[in-house]
């Protein structure tokens, strides 16, 4: 896997974050939290009450109202962005471009921390293992990216204890009252596993951004079953409609899975060469900012 750094500093500088929360320079970071303290962004006067801070008292307001009233701020917090990656021999096959899924898996996480770390922002990661759910701490900068690629690393490939849904409900009973951006890497049968009550729990306090990475067709010349452990007769591979059976199951999942996620306000992208994985990043940030989600 190999990402350039210099091309991801200079697309830092412009690219934007954008949350349903607040816009944010990917570079300078922070959102307008529910919680009340000193930042540039004023809330409103409330009367002063024992304890409050003195230095906000608003004199001018107070002498207009004959009481003493004092400005409250919206407090600015980092981001705490979560990448929950799905796992499993299936991450050992191809894209439909030739290359392999889990070096796409790993690169996407790899791009999003180091974007998202530049800015500030804490990031933690994800996935289910052979024992069960694996985690990173919430955290940025370099360390972050070389934790959470080497977790990763060791574990795509291990058959999961929970699928996808089951990781992603894990998660949100781990993190229940903190807010975050959430990022899942996953495939097709990725995709069919996750409910769309999940969806909506998910987007309850979060806002979500799903990856789908695009198998290759199992229809073509000398095709090996990675789960299978065997090459599909030729015959079959070839087979016209082998193909049209697998377009039409592909298209269902992804159709059901797009429905739910405009419903429950998910931003979705597919992806099927590293070459495209900056860019789609980018693409979905400017997405959710414009509410296009599905």
């Amino acid at each position: 896997m190999e990402i350039d750094y210099d091309y991801l500093i200079g697309i830092s500088k412009d690219a934007v974050l954008y949350t349903s929360r607040k816009t944010t320079n990917i570079l300078d970071g922070g959102y307008n939290s529910v919680y009340l303290g000193k930042s540039l962004d004023f809330h409103d006067l409330k009367e002063y009450t024992p304890g409050d801070d003195i230095t906000s008292i608003d004199w001018k307001g107070s002498s207009r109202t004959g009481t003493l009233l004092v400005r409250r701020y919206i407090a600015e917090k980092k981001h705490s962005v979560l990448i929950i990656g799905d796992t499993g021999i299936k991450m050992d096959a191809d894209t439909s471009k030739g290359e392999h899924k889990s070096d796409i898996a790993l690169m996407e996480a790899g791009v999003i921390d180091y974007l998202l770390g530049r800015q500030g922002s804490d990031v933690g990661f994800v996935c289910s293992g052979g024992r069960g759910e694996i985690y990173t701490p919430f955290m940025s900068g370099g360390i972050s990216v070389e934790k959470l690629l080497h977790t990763y690393g060791e574990t795509i490939f291990e058959e999961p204890l929970y699928d996808l849904n089951s990781t992603i409900n894990g998660a949100l009973r781990t993190f229940p009252s903190r807010r975050m951006i959430i990022f899942v890497i996953t495939d097709m049968m990725g995709l069919k596993t996750v409910k769309s009550e999940t969806l909506l729990r998910m987007t309850d306090k979060n806002d979500v951004y799903f990856i789908c990475i695009e198998d290759a067709s199992i229809s073509g010349r000398r095709v090996y079953d990675r789960i299978g452990e065997n090459y599909i007769d030729g015959f079959m591979a070839g087979s016209r409609a082998l193909r049209k059976a697998e377009k039409a199951e592909r298209d269902t999942i992804l159709n059901t899975f797009k429905h739910d996620a405009l419903r429950n306000r998910v931003v979705f992208d597919k992806v099927c060469a590293s070459s495209d994985v900056v860019e789609g990043i980018i693409n979905m940030f400017e997405r959710g900012h414009r509410g296009i989600y599905g």
